[in-house]
């Protein structure tokens, strides 16, 4: 098993306006500087636009296209133009975090000081006091919402950002006409404009604390040591499945944890799941990378992630299966199972929720078992407690008769019972069995005889294969194949069945497959929204724990 890594410690100081030096933070900040830029240099020239509008119509005989290229608005262009390269800068590339610091405290620099200088072309004497501490207040304010920044870093960049009022307040806003009738008047703009700095600057800092705090709870809270939490995309009867990304390795990985209300035995299956999972190397089971436990107990592994559909979205939006893709895709499941029974490991959830169809390694219709969340060791030395005596484990629809009577006679033929069902499901479009109620359901499972196949088809299902499929489902284990590998030989002598070709797959995943995803995801979203686990942080790998329990 592969031993987990601490996190990554941040590359940057905490003044730094990013909480580290990934790749996602630098994007983040490039983005958000950008976007920084681009709000200040559309709030500048629209500012100086309707000024312009404004003095043409009320000022005519004073406004004119030659006033419009005197000093004042020369700065003033200067000042917009520093956010305009703010975001042209940010938008034509990727910067390092030296350069995205320095564009960020650059930029708001720049432009207050040429809107100080802006300050000292005119001569409106103390109004232009408050013109200054207006802009301070706007920018300053605006920078700490937008800019991922701490609160110290704030500090210090909105102190620097109010230099230039300060400066233009003391020596150049005052005429020295007014400065000699009323020699309080500078100290008086001085104050006015340190004031509204002020706060500015507590805003400022408020806003940081609270937003880049918020923003590192969040962050915290969807961190399983080296593992980030992205989207929710599956839950079960024992675990959520979540999208993640390794902070390391950049590959995508599916994260499962155990419901929070889970007990001690649910805990020791889960636990037992992926030692059991892990020990498995078929191409057609999912492969396990990691697990590990949290301080607050959460157990959780890591997984590949499959970018497919499975076979219950397909068969739902795609309809019943050719005959040919029904072999082609039961032989991978069996071979799969085959592995695992070897081991002396039943599934006990074999269903086409569980089998997960995708392209990997440029083949198509590759199967991918999942969940093996209620497997049972048959082994003489497995413990019966992680059993619960009386409990209906697996799902209704694809039962084996004995797995309702009593969970002691499972063997691995359940399992090739359950892929009967599975395999019935794709030819016919539906279960073998239905019912309004469970218990309606596993009487039929225990009774009944499965319907015939062909009748739901577009074209009758090769007789071979649909006395195979109803030979897995016979209510006796010794009445179907006595294992997964002969269930393999006998899908190989189905001689009615047309192969399926690799030609045939890559033309349903080039037509039917993008329309077949559009419905699945349409119908997820139907479903409510995915959200990201809540509760405390869960950040660091509990490695003690994790060793006692291997």
């Amino acid at each position: 098993m592969i031993e987990s890594v601490p996190a990554r410690a941040s590359a940057l100081p905490d003044w730094s306006a990013v909480p580290g030096d990934s790749e996602d933070d630098r994007l983040f900040l490039n983005q958000r500087i950008a976007f920084l830029g681009g709000v200040f240099f559309l709030l500048s020239v629209g500012f100086l636009s309707v000024n312009i509008l404004a003095n043409a119509l009320f000022e005519p005989g004073m406004w004119s296209i030659r006033s419009i290229a005197n000093l004042d608005v020369s700065l003033h262009i200067a000042a917009a133009g520093v956010s305009g390269v703010q975001w042209l800068a940010c938008r034509r590339g990727r910067r390092s975090s030296r350069a995205l610091n320095a564009l960020d405290v650059g930029g708001l620099l720049g432009a207050m000081t040429f809107y100080g200088l802006q300050a000292a072309a005119n001569d409106l004497g103390f109004e232009q006091a408050l013109v200054m501490a207006t802009i301070t207040l706007a920018y300053v304010t605006t920078r700490a919402v937008i800019v991922p920044s701490t609160a110290r870093r704030t500090l210090w960049v909105s102190i620097a950002a109010c230099v230039p009022a300060l400066c233009t307040a003391y020596f150049v806003v005052v005429a020295p006409a007014d400065l000699a009738a009323h020699p309080w008047i500078r100290a008086k703009a001085t104050v006015y404009v340190a004031s509204w700095s002020a706060v500015a600057i507590a805003i400022a800092t408020l806003a940081s604390r609270v937003i880049f705090g918020l923003a590192r709870r969040v962050r915290e809270a969807t961190e399983l040591g080296q593992y980030t939490l992205e989207e929710k995309i599956g839950e079960g009867g024992m675990g959520v499945v979540y999208r993640a990304r390794h902070a390391l390795l950049r590959r995508p990985t599916a994260i499962k944890l155990l419901h929070a209300a889970a007990g001690g035995q649910a805990l020791a299956r889960f636990e037992r799941e992926v030692q059991l999972t892990s020990a498995l190397t078929h191409p057609n089971t999912i492969a396990v990378y990691d697990y590990g436990r949290t301080p607050d107990g959460v157990f959780y592994y890591a997984m590949e992630y499959l970018d497919g559909i499975t076979l219950e979205d397909l068969v739902l939006h795609d309809g019943p299966q050719p005959s040919a893709r029904v072999v082609h895709l039961l032989k991978q499941a069996a071979g799969a199972l085959a592995e695992a029974h070897g081991v002396r490991l039943i599934h006990r959830d074999v269903k086409p929720a569980n089998l997960m169809l995708c392209a990997r390694g440029n083949i198509p219709d590759f199967v991918k078992v999942l969940d093996f969340g209620l497997a049972k060791d048959f082994d003489q030395g497995a413990d019966p407690g992680l059993s619960q005596e009386g409990a209906l484990l697996g799902t209704p629809l694809y039962l084996s008769p004995e797995a309702i009577v009593g969970a002691d006679a499972v063997d691995a033929r359940a399992d090739l019972y359950a892929l009967g069902a599975v395999a019935y499901f794709l030819l016919a479009g539906r279960p073998p069995f239905e019912g309004k109620t469970l218990v309606e359901v596993c009487s039929k499972h225990l009774h009944a005889k499965p319907p015939p196949i062909s009748p739901d088809r577009p074209s009758p299902a090769p007789l071979s294969l649909e006395a195979l499929v109803l030979r897995c489902l016979a209510k006796a284990p010794e009445d179907r194949p006595s294992s997964a590998t002969e269930l393999i030989q006998d899908l190989e002598r189905c001689d009615d069945v047309a192969p399926w070709t690799e030609a045939d797959a890559r033309l349903w995943w080039l037509e039917a497959a993008p329309d077949v995803v559009r419905k699945t995801e349409g119908a997820r979203r139907a479903r409510g929204p995915a959200s990201l686990p809540s509760g405390p942080p869960t950040v660091a790998v509990d490695f003690e724990n994790r060793a006692a329990h291997a």
